[in-house]
């Protein structure tokens, strides 16, 4: 039985991994479910989320920041810069929470009207924002041509936001925009983008 890798279709945290898997190369198989129904998932991962990594023993890791470590260990192929390395991981750390707060934002969104709140949704706006206009004098500190774990979450960080929140963080985040343009060309970015799964 081979590693597997259970995702779904419009997951950061899942997208994040399965980027890493295919910028390292490790031989790990990937499935999209729909984890609201794979009860499957329950002995494995109790909390039953995305994404979770199944290895070829049965053996369940999770989060995506251990699938993501567990895939370098894997192929031996590292993903960390030796210089900086706290910088590096800091600016991970960030723009998981971006994601974070946009996957919060979108639950929020989709409560039944009477249960959502405004102020939370506006708050979560307000710091997915707060955190892209920190990340903006980074932009030049990501390499373009590079894969490295910072640039890896940044890249989808920002595009989880064009894709469940708004695109217009470009006005005031040029250099992310112009850095994204080229980062989200790499073909570990385009096979990997969010979707909704049709109804």
């Amino acid at each position: 039985m081979p590693h597997v890798l259970y995702t779904g279709p419009s997951s950061p945290f899942g997208r994040m991994a399965s980027v890493v898997i295919r910028e390292t190369g490790a031989p790990i198989e990937e499935q999209v479910i729909d984890v609201y129904t794979s009860s499957f998932l329950d002995p494995i991962n109790p909390l039953r989320q995305i994404p979770t990594l199944v290895l070829a023993d049965g053996t369940g890791i999770y989060d995506s920041r251990v699938i993501c470590r567990y895939a370098v260990a894997l192929a031996t192929r590292g993903l960390m810069a030796a210089e900086n390395p706290w910088d590096i991981e800091t600016r991970w750390a960030l723009a998981i929470g971006i994601m974070e707060a946009g996957l919060q934002r979108r639950m929020e969104s989709l409560r039944p009207e009477g249960e959502k709140s405004a102020t939370v949704i506006a708050r979560l706006g307000e710091r997915i924002e707060r955190a892209l206009d920190y990340l903006e004098p980074a932009a030049a500190l990501l390499p373009r041509e590079q894969a490295r774990i910072d640039s890896i979450a940044v890249a989808v960080a920002l595009e989880y936001t064009d894709f469940r929140y708004t695109r217009g963080w470009r006005e005031h985040c040029p250099g992310l925009g112009a850095w994204l343009a080229v980062y989200g060309e790499r073909p570990s970015m385009d096979e990997t983008r969010p979707r909704d799964p049709p109804h």
